[in-house]
């Protein structure tokens, strides 16, 4: 009797890949010639919500230049095996050299951090040749919302990602200021890697500018990084215990898996939901360093656990 094949585990879409049909959607309603935003946003409900990108926007005819021939090579590879969309990327290269997303693809493919710092700043400077300095003038507070700048702010967290692990901090920081400073509204969650960075470094001021910016958040990265700044700076003050109840709020596991009160799961899976254990996990697989680095966390944390019991 055959064996019933596993079923294949679910993949998630990348954010390139959506960042893609994203692009791929708007084309599509711009050349509907919509009259007002109602019935674009009439359209959306009606034919885009709930529906796959290609359900949506028909097919196009087959490309013609070498720049949409690679494209269409990126978009294939962004749905495939990591195997094949290496190959895609590299003839999507020999097409476009200039091709953003297949020198981020790859770089992102590399385990060696030299390798991939290469290949993101040549997607950095080929970004930015395509955008051209008028564009960084007229947008720089707004990038993100503009579409076509997605490609090179990929390409530019993956360097600041790249000098971080090479322990260039200082070059790493301008990057990551960078990218703030052209998108404050920061979708792409650079606080979070620039916030670890800063505490790990004690650039504590630096710190504190930074958390200015994003006071309102409410996430378990936000709140314990916010503790640690505290405690870092006062001690174990009124200020940093209340701050270190209200991160403890937000996910309980991050002061047990610390105290080793519980431990923790070694290869947590590539999601998370706020509150739970592999949320957890990854906080402290980008920040333990910095609690580690300030003298004294560890008492303060099981000093605050025994409190709590009482």
């Amino acid at each position: 009797m055959a064996k019933r094949k596993s079923k294949e585990p679910f993949k998630p879409v990348s954010p390139e890949k959506m960042q893609m049909d994203t692009e791929r959607l708007l084309d599509y309603i711009q050349s509907q010639n919509f009259g007002s935003l109602d019935e674009i946003n009439e359209f959306i409900s009606k034919n885009v919500i709930g529906k796959q990108i290609d359900e949506v926007v028909p097919e196009v005819s087959p490309s013609v230049t070498n720049e949409q021939k690679a494209n269409d090579m990126m978009y294939n590879a962004y749905d495939s095996t990591p195997e094949k969309g290496k190959k895609l990327a590299k003839e999507a290269l020999k097409l476009d050299p200039e091709n953003v997303r297949a020198l981020n693809y790859l770089a992102d493919q590399e385990r060696i951090a030299e390798s991939a710092l290469k290949l993101y700043q040549r997607a950095m400077e080929s970004g930015k040749r395509q955008l051209g300095e008028q564009f960084f003038k007229e947008n720089k507070g707004r990038f993100w919302v503009m579409i076509e700048s997605r490609p090179y702010m990929t390409a530019k967290l993956g360097f600041a990602h790249c000098l971080e692990d090479l322990e260039w901090n200082d070059e790493a920081i301008n990057e990551y200021n960078e990218l703030i400073k052209l998108n404050p509204g920061d979708n792409q969650g650079v606080r979070y890697a620039l916030g670890s960075l800063l505490l790990f470094t004690k650039k504590y001021k630096q710190f504190a500018e930074l958390y200015k910016k994003y006071t309102d958040e409410e996430s378990t990265f936000w709140l314990f990084n916010y503790a640690l700044y505290l405690f870092a700076t006062q001690g174990p003050s009124e200020k940093a215990n209340e701050a270190l109840y209200q991160a403890n709020q937000a996910n309980p596991y991050v002061i047990d898996f610390m105290t080793q009160r519980k431990k923790m799961k070694q290869n947590p899976q590539g999601f998370y939901s706020p509150g739970e254990e592999n949320e957890a996990a990854y906080y402290l697989m980008d920040n333990f360093r910095a609690w580690v680095n300030v003298e004294g966390t560890l008492d303060w944390l099981i000093r605050f656990v025994e409190t709590m019991k009482k």
